[in-house]
């Protein structure tokens, strides 16, 4: 019997492609899951921007005393 001495061309072609389709589906998969945190962060970051009007700010508190002469 023959032993195998290495990988054919089309051999080496389907296994590069295979590789690539796996790498583009976990891009994918990372992406959609880069979106979806976006989208979270957006939202809550939106309701925060609405739950705390501005006029509602405290104002500073001065009470300096100032003499009068």
């Amino acid at each position: 019997m023959q032993e195998r001495q290495g990988l054919t061309d089309k051999e080496k072609h389907d296994r590069q492609e295979r590789t690539s389709d796996a790498a583009r589906a976990l891009t994918d998969i990372e992406r959609a899951a880069r979106e979806a945190k976006t989208a979270r962060l957006r939202e809550q970051r939106l309701k925060g921007e609405t739950a705390l009007p501005t006029a509602s700010a405290p104002k500073p508190n001065r009470n300096w005393k100032t003499k009068k002469s």
